[in-house]
Formats: C-alpha cells, sequence, structure tokens
C-alpha cells in the first residue's frame, strides 16, 4: 500500500493473513488495518514457542515470534490481555492492547513470566497470558490503536506482527489544503473512532483517486467544514455525492456528527460538528482511497 500521509485507519471485520516469504523488513510500508486477523496451523505436529523479539522500522513496530516445527495456528486482534485456563486479566502497558493468540501448540521454551518492555514510542510492552491445553496468548501494549499487519515467515519458522507508528504530523486550527486530481468527489460512506487523545473520521471514497480538499473551521465556531471537490474530465464535468444520510451522528465526546450538503459543479461540504475548538489533522490513504480526519481532545 502506498501512503500519501502518514496514518492507521479504522477498519471492521475478519481478515486472514496470507502466508508471507522472506522479505526485507524495510521494504514494507506502515500497516493501517485493525481488524482482527487470523490463520491457520502450517505444521505436521505442535510447533514450539522458542523465542520472542522485537525491532523498530522506518514506519512500524515488529514483533517476531520464534517457532521450531512450523508455525500455530493464531487470531491478532484489539482487546484484553486474559490468563489462559483462568480468565483473569493481565495489565499491560499502553493506552491498547493487542492480544495475539497462539492455537494447537506445544508448550513453549521461553519463559512466559517474563516481561519485554522495548520503550518504542509506539510499542511500549509486551508480557504473556500464560498456556493452557495447547494455547498461549501474548499482549502487545501499544500506545494507539494503530494499524497492524500479521506475517508468517519460514526458514526459520516465525510469525511477525507489525503495528504501525503513530502519525507524525502535528494538530493544527490552520487550514489544510490538497490539490487532488480525482474527477469526482463521491463519499461511499463515514466511519468514526475514538483513539487515545483524538477522535477519528474517515471519508471512504469512490475511485483510487484524490479530490481535491480544504479543510479549515468556520469562522470561530467549532465546526470544521471539509471542502470536496473533483477536477472533472475531458468528456464529463465533475460530480460530489454521498450514499447515506445527510446528516451522521456519532455520539462521541469530541466528534459529534457530520452533515453533508451537495453545492454542485463537483462541490461538496462536509461539515464536522465538534466540542470544542482544537487542532485537527488531514491524512489520505490510498488502497481503498480513504480521507482520515482526526480531531484532538
Amino acid at each position: 500500500m502506498r501512503r500519501k500521509l502518514l496514518a492507521a485507519a479504522v477498519c471492521a471485520g475478519l481478515v486472514l493473513a496470507l502466508p508471507a516469504t522472506a522479505r526485507a523488513a524495510d521494504d514494507l510500508p506502515a500497516p493501517t488495518g485493525t481488524a482482527p486477523v487470523a490463520g491457520a496451523a502450517q505444521s505436521t505436529g505442535r510447533p514450539v514457542l522458542t523465542g520472542v523479539r522485537v525491532g523498530r522500522h522506518d514506519a512500524y513496530d515488529r514483533t517476531v515470534f520464534d517457532f521450531s516445527g512450523g508455525t500455530p495456528g493464531y487470531r491478532v486482534q484489539y482487546g484484553t490481555l486474559v490468563e489462559q485456563g483462568r480468565g483473569d486479566t493481565v495489565p499491560v502497558a499502553g493506552a491498547a492492547t493487542l492480544v495475539v493468540v497462539f492455537t494447537d501448540t506445544a508448550a513453549p521454551a521461553v519463559d512466559l513470566g517474563t516481561v519485554y518492555n522495548p520503550g518504542f514510542p509506539t510499542l511500549r510492552q509486551i508480557r504473556s497470558g500464560g498456556y493452557f491445553e495447547g494455547v498461549a496468548g501474548f499482549g502487545l501494549g501499544v500506545e494507539d490503536r494503530a494499524g497492524f499487519r500479521v506475517l508468517v515467515l519460514h526458514g526459520p519458522d516465525r510469525i511477525a506482527v507489525d503495528v504501525a507508528h503513530q502519525p507524525a504530523q502535528p494538530f493544527t486550527a490552520a487550514p489544510v489544503v490538497h490539490a487532488g486530481d480525482a474527477p469526482d468527489a463521491l463519499v461511499e460512506r463515514v466511519r468514526s473512532g475514538r483513539h487515545p487523545g483524538y477522535d477519528r473520521l474517515v471519508f471512504d471514497m469512490i475511485g483510487d483517486r484524490q479530490p481535491t480538499l480544504d479543510v479549515r473551521y468556520q469562522n470561530q465556531t467549532a465546526t470544521i467544514r471539509v471542502t470536496f471537490t473533483g477536477s472533472g474530465s475531458p468528456t464529463q464535468s465533475p460530480h460530489a455525492s454521498h450514499s447515506g444520510p445527510a446528516t451522521v451522528d456519532f455520539g462521541l465526546p469530541q466528534l459529534q456528527e457530520v452533515h453533508f450538503t451537495v453545492v454542485g459543479a463537483g462541490i461538496m461540504y462536509a461539515d464536522v460538528t465538534t466540542a470544542s475548538r482544537d487542532g485537527f489533522r488531514l491524512m489520505l490513504l490510498d488502497n481503498p482511497t480513504r480521507v482520515v480526519l482526526d480531531v484532538a481532545h
């Protein structure tokens, strides 16, 4: 995936991670998906966990779980780490916990009482939830509910979990303008989510190109106007539209609602009502095309 600006998008549903061939880690872009990821075991027996290690890369932090005898089944998702066989909550440092559960595995050959504290800006801590009847659990404590991916690698056998770095661009109350080349400005749907320090609004766009955007507070109000503009084409006038209702309520403490107004000639307003006039940042993502607006709280 190519990213125009650093961000992590909010996704829904279950994703199946595919086996990956060995590839230079720094060649990969930051992951953006936050949906649960699951995969089946690739082994003729019960793999043994032999090591846990971490590394910081240009756009993400990586945790590697080393195995012998193949790789186990797994499920990775944001949630709460619990102790295997008991269900007691295991606290993990960080604003969010990425829970990694391995299935069909033998008793680990590592000390599950070890707490790893890499202290990276994104990846803060790794600790185990124990092992019980073929299931081992770990929690990755991170500073934000950022995008992640799972890679199943062999030679040697290992499962890597990458977590995207937090967006580096600052929040601002000043206008932000982006010159796009999409012939139309078509919003398919909007989504929202609450993150540590900010609320996120995602505009899912139709097409593989970004429209022209103008984002700014309206006068001295707490309303952010996002102006979408299509550039048109040699044979067709630009269009602008939103496939959902004119007003979408979010009910978050900072991000309250968005109201769409189609002006015409490929221009559309999305007026975002916030609880207070705080900073925002605009990020553009591809594959699929998304416009992301974060509002600080």
